[in-house]
């Protein structure tokens, strides 16, 4: 939802609006600079460069989500992966053309439907998406090293809560 659009809030279960400036302790300005933390590490230039490095191959961060939206929800068409990323059909397309010129995606019918076609992992496709998972892993067992089992394992499940609330918002308004 764009920031200078109120937020709409489901009756009874979150506030009315949301505060413009969280106090700085509060458990609310926790989650967004989380949030901010995980969408901005990815757009630096040497962490980039580490992900195509551990790719073995040039991929921009579009082509880097296409693969993960593609392992995490199967075969798709172009809108469906549009609609998962939030662009255009028209830019989904243009960042699967690389995709598919270095072999990690092919088209393939749609069996439900003869004039649709469909977006598949190739088997490289797993593979470099396997690669690039390997070094966030890497990455979490870095941060969280000296953390005790148990407090990974609640964060594990507060991250997950969080997830599904979050879903359950966005299915309730409907934002797909």
């Amino acid at each position: 939802m764009p920031a200078d659009r109120p937020f709409e809030a489901l009756p009874g279960r979150f506030p009315e609006s949301a505060p413009e400036n969280f106090p700085e302790d509060s458990a609310e300005a926790m989650v967004s600079a989380f949030i901010t933390l995980v969408t901005d590490v990815d757009r630096t230039p040497a962490y980039r460069a580490r992900m195509e490095g551990s790719a073995g191959r040039p991929l921009p961060r579009s082509a880097i989500s296409i693969l993960f939206v593609l392992y995490r929800h199967g075969p798709l068409g172009v809108k469906e992966i549009a609609d998962r990323l939030g662009v255009e059909q028209s830019t989904a397309s243009r960042q699967i053309r690389p995709l598919e010129e270095q072999g990690l995606v092919r088209r393939e019918g749609d069996p439900r439907d003869g004039r649709a076609v469909l977006l598949h992992l190739t088997d490289e496709g797993l593979e470099t998406r396997e690669l690039i998972r390997q070094v966030w892993l890497r990455d979490i067992a870095v941060v969280w090293a000296d953390w005790d089992p148990g407090d990974r394992e609640q964060l594990g499940a507060l991250l997950t809560r969080f997830r599904d609330s979050y879903q359950q918002l966005r299915d309730t308004r409907g934002d797909r």
